[in-house]
């Protein structure tokens, strides 16, 4: 068996990030979060994540631990590192 991720596998881990800055937004009604994010494997490079509100728990804020759970390298959830 592959280890790689298929449909109805174990999703892969997340990786761990700081929160560098957080923007709200609104698109349609719905809310979004553009999250700035600094992993720990390559800390010289930022990351954007544009995700909706129900991908990120609540009040995501600068400075935040975070786990950062992504598919193919699209970032489908955030959550905080001490919820884990």
């Amino acid at each position: 068996m592959s280890p790689k991720f298929v449909r109805g596998g174990a999703r892969p881990p997340g990786r761990p990030a700081d929160v560098i800055a957080v923007r709200p937004y609104e698109l349609h009604g719905t809310r979004y979060y553009a999250v700035l994010l600094r992993y720990d494997d390559a800390p010289e490079e930022p990351r954007e994540a544009r995700v909706s509100a129900d991908m990120v728990y609540a009040d995501p804020a600068p400075g935040d631990r975070v786990l950062v759970e992504a598919v193919l390298g699209v970032v489908d959830r955030i959550v905080r590192a001490e919820a884990v």
